[in-house]
């Protein structure tokens, strides 16, 4: 539901909590005061990419790995609640694959008892001895940043990486994914600064998405997303698009706790 801000009434905002609810999969927004549903836990605060559409380098790196210490304390508060987690991600801002204990950290998730754990990679540094690891720590999602499927544009997109390697590291995966853990979910998502719905760019899309799709099962998914300004942290001019005229309630402060590799909780995951 998209209203414009300049009309919203008490009884919008009822109907906005009421679908949060609904998409939180609860009776009541209420119970989600319980305790959060989702997590994003930070172990490393790096990245080994400097993409031009992401404000990495401008953020504190004063802890770069988050202490193994404050790790087991959030994982034992959350083992008390484990029935009423849904998913954690071990990973929120830098590259978790640089993060040299990530299997570690996914075994303490699971053996905590958190059905799904994820994490969110360029996949520049997933060699197939750490692709294995993780799968055999019980991973069970795995999302890949990938722009294009053409050397130059995804050189140019994720500055720092070797397009090569991260393909052959991406495929390799799906291979051991295959064999390993086949109801593993995988998905492949892209950053475009074009409108993917205007036909003089529909085939950049078509082209990326038919690549993936050798590889991909059913319950994977495949997408393009349009770059976002990171919580108006960098100004991309009229490259993307405005939505200052819209108004509709983010279901992220509802459901998910985010949390810094320093310690600190975040409201928002671009904060």
């Amino acid at each position: 539901m998209i209203v414009n801000k300049n009309k919203v009434t008490k009884a919008s905002l009822n109907l906005e909590m009421m679908d949060i609810a609904r998409r939180l999969n609860l009776d009541n927004y209420k119970e989600a005061l319980e305790f959060p549903k989702y997590f994003q836990i930070e172990t490393v605060r790096l990245c080994n990419a400097h993409c031009p559409f992401c404000p990495v380098d401008e953020w504190d790196k004063s802890v770069p790995f988050m202490p193994e210490s404050l790790f087991d304390k959030i994982v034992d508060e959350m083992s008390k609640y484990s029935d009423w987690i849904e998913f954690v991600a071990v990973q929120r801002a830098g590259e978790p694959l640089m993060d040299k204990n990530i299997a570690l950290h996914i075994a303490k998730l699971k053996k905590a008892g958190i059905k799904r754990t994820s994490i969110s990679t360029n996949a520049s540094l997933l060699t197939e001895k750490k692709a294995i690891e993780i799968i055999e720590a019980g991973l069970d999602e795995i999302m890949f940043y990938i722009d294009s499927v053409e050397k130059e544009q995804y050189e140019k997109m994720r500055v720092g990486l070797k397009f090569e390697t991260t393909l052959k590291n991406i495929v390799k995966f799906f291979e051991l994914r295959e064999r390993m853990k086949p109801d593993m979910i995988v998905r492949v998502r892209g950053v475009s600064f074009f409108d993917l719905s205007k036909d003089e760019h529909k085939h950049e899309l078509e082209n990326w998405e038919a690549f993936w799709g050798k590889y991909r099962k059913p319950h994977d998914r495949i997408y393009m997303k349009q770059a976002h300004n990171w919580g108006n942290q960098v100004e991309w001019g009229d490259k993307i698009t405005d939505f200052n005229l819209t108004y509709h309630p983010c279901i992220l402060p509802w459901s998910t706790m985010h949390i810094s590799a320093m310690g600190i909780v975040a409201l928002c995951p671009q904060d």
